[in-house]
């Protein structure tokens, strides 16, 4: 009896050192978007596949740029070997048209929060205490929605220091969101692999931050949280080709068993810059709202452009029927002056008709 009192109270004391020093126990692998977390994953012939400052485990997946799905195989230190697994098909099958939005009809809402608060971009340091340029990118993205009548609640608590609790102490600001019930959620990041030139694309002219999305592999919403992120690369692929760079499968929950639209989004690395990410908020913005809601603006553009081809071709046909009439009374009556006198006469009697009745 006395042996299982010590054997309970030394269990306690190591629970109790895990919940208080998490890094110690899990590692600084467990951290994540610091430049020395960054690990590089090769497919199976040795050609680079993508690099993650998040900590990467064997069975982790990740969907590139091109839909190529690789699955983490193995690990050797900062390398790891990752097994090709063909082309995936966003739409599982469906064809863009037959998707419904996905949040129920009433309001629109969406929650943000930051569990990596201190987050920041060059030129300035890559941590800021407290509040880092996350947060800007934050309202940036809540600013677009609002344009486009979503309401956004943005959660500023801190969850510092950056360490290996930071997704606990952040559950508690996405438990804060649900409360809401919102349509989606987003835990915003920035990647911080050294590399500046694989989180930059140009789109639409202008030069931007990719975003990668970012679905955990360990909660009960995988299933939908999966399709989730796919539609949403999809939509984006359709309206900025280019502005998602991937979906990485990591091993976690990230909070994502709180709501089954939720992602991690990270917006550039540490390396490129604060208003390269701010326009790819405004870019993703529109994405998410088209596949939330329906309300896609190039749709709305797209119907203007048909209506004002549907007047013009009215009239062309007006201007068709008009010259045709003209040339049978010119073919009548020989000559313009006589189409003239008969148009004349044709008003004068309507008009002494109107005026009779």
């Amino acid at each position: 009896m006395k042996n299982n009192k010590v054997y309970t109270g030394y269990i306690f004391c190591l629970l109790l050192f895990f919940l208080l020093f998490p890094t110690v126990v899990l590692g600084d692998d467990f951290i994540g978007h610091r430049e020395e977390d960054t690990v590089m994953v090769y497919d199976e012939q040795g050609n680079y596949v993508f690099a993650t400052a998040m900590g990467v485990s064997s069975g982790d997946r990740y969907i590139n740029e091109d839909n190529i799905e690789f699955e983490v195989k193995s690990i050797n230190g900062k390398r790891a070997i990752a097994q090709n697994k063909g082309k995936v098909d966003l739409f599982q099958g469906l064809n863009r048209t037959e998707l419904t939005p996905l949040a129920a009809q009433g309001k629109k809402l969406i929650g943000i929060y930051f569990t990596h608060n201190d987050e920041s971009y060059r030129p300035g340091p890559e941590s800021i205490e407290g509040q880092g340029e996350i947060h800007g990118i934050g309202y940036q993205l809540k600013n677009a929605l609002e344009k486009m009548g979503i309401q956004v609640i943005v959660k500023d608590n801190l969850h510092l220091p950056h360490d290996g609790a930071a997704y606990e102490r952040s559950r508690a600001s996405a438990t804060d969101l649900m409360k809401n019930r919102p349509d989606a959620i987003f835990d915003l990041h920035r990647d911080a692999i050294p590399q500046a030139h694989e989180y930059l694309a140009k789109i639409n002219g202008q030069l931007v931050s990719q975003v990668r999305l970012v679905v955990g592999r360990q909660n009960p919403n995988l299933s939908v949280n999966d399709n989730f992120a796919k539609q949403l690369k999809a939509v984006c692929d359709e309206k900025y080709p280019g502005l998602i760079k991937g979906i990485f499968y990591g091993s976690g929950s990230y909070n994502q068993q709180l709501s089954t639209h939720s992602l991690l989004l990270e917006f550039g690395t540490h390396v490129t810059t604060e208003d390269q990410a701010a326009s790819s908020a405004t870019m993703i913005a529109d994405s998410i709202n088209n596949l939330l809601y329906g309300d896609n603006i190039s749709n709305q553009e797209g119907r203007n452009i048909e209506s004002k081809n549907a007047y013009k071709t009215i009239a062309w046909i007006v201007t068709i029927l008009f010259v045709g009439i003209l040339a049978f009374l010119f073919i009548n009556e020989g000559s313009w002056q006589g189409v003239v006198n008969r148009i004349k006469s044709f008003l004068g009697r309507e008009i002494i008709d109107r005026g009779e009745k």
